[in-house]
């Protein structure tokens, strides 16, 4: 509705206009489709309170409390206790939502660490990077899909590149050498530290155990040594292994 048609008589030979006599169908004060007050004329005034952290807070919520898979408008605007459509006034759609927690996330990744040289730095913040990412495991498996990046993780990216280049490797070989480190990051994060930690004694475990000694004595061998290791028992050291790896890509 017009300015102009909104004072009954104003415009109008001193005729009131029928719509400008008649409030909106829902009445004053009564919340419309989209979670927004009516005024007295129709027009919609934001629910107060509602802002674009809150929205994105929310979404955070869902998805730590159900799984990546529950994060819909509709969920959010349950947890927020308004209707779906009033999220669009802050978001766009579900994957703005999600990009959204994933820079808030990616705000804790570790870049500026204390060390005597670049590798020194990069394992440290590769270290540091595993042992945050081990309370967001929901986050690797948005990464692993390729789709989706946060803008605030290329502070990361950068960071490692310049000390793998200060270490002596030129462009091409220091990313290779960081793809090399995060796909160790990230698998041991895949392996070891699942959303949902399977359930004790598991299929796997059932299976390893059972399996035929003589015919894998690798396999047997471990086990009579070491044992079954279970997801979060992992025997390998993610330090030494790191370091390992950097030391054989830098070539010191």
């Amino acid at each position: 509705m017009s300015e102009r048609s909104s004072r009954p008589g104003v415009g109008d030979h001193g005729t009131d206009r029928p719509d400008a006599q008649r409030p909106a169908a829902d009445g004053p004060g009564v919340d419309g489709p989209d979670g927004a007050e009516r005024g007295r004329y129709g027009r919609k005034r934001p629910r107060p309170g509602l802002t674009a952290a809150g929205v994105v807070a929310a979404g955070r919520r869902v998805i730590e409390r159900d799984g990546i898979d529950a994060l819909t408008m509709r969920a959010v605007a349950t947890e927020l206790g308004t209707a779906p459509a009033s999220l669009y006034r802050h978001v766009t759609d579900r994957e703005a939502l999600l990009i959204a927690v994933l820079e808030q996330i990616a705000e804790g990744i570790p870049v500026d660490v204390p060390g005597a040289g670049p590798q020194e730095r990069l394992l440290r913040r590769l270290v540091g990077a595993h042992d945050y990412m081990v309370g967001h495991a929901w986050v690797l498996h948005v990464l692993i899909r390729g789709e989706l990046v946060a803008r605030n993780a290329l502070a990361f990216n950068d960071a490692c590149l310049a000390d793998l280049m200060a270490a002596g490797l030129p462009p091409g070989r220091a990313l290779a050498a960081f793809r090399a480190c995060w796909q160790l990051v990230l698998g041991e994060l895949l392996s070891e530290h699942p959303v949902s930690p399977p359930r004790e004694p598991s299929q796997r475990r059932a299976v390893i155990e059972a399996a035929d000694r003589e015919r894998l004595p690798a396999l047997g061998r471990v086990l009579a040594e070491v044992g079954f290791v279970g997801v979060g028992e992992s025997c390998a050291d993610l330090e030494a292994a790191l370091a390992a790896l950097v030391g054989g890509l830098v070539g010191r």
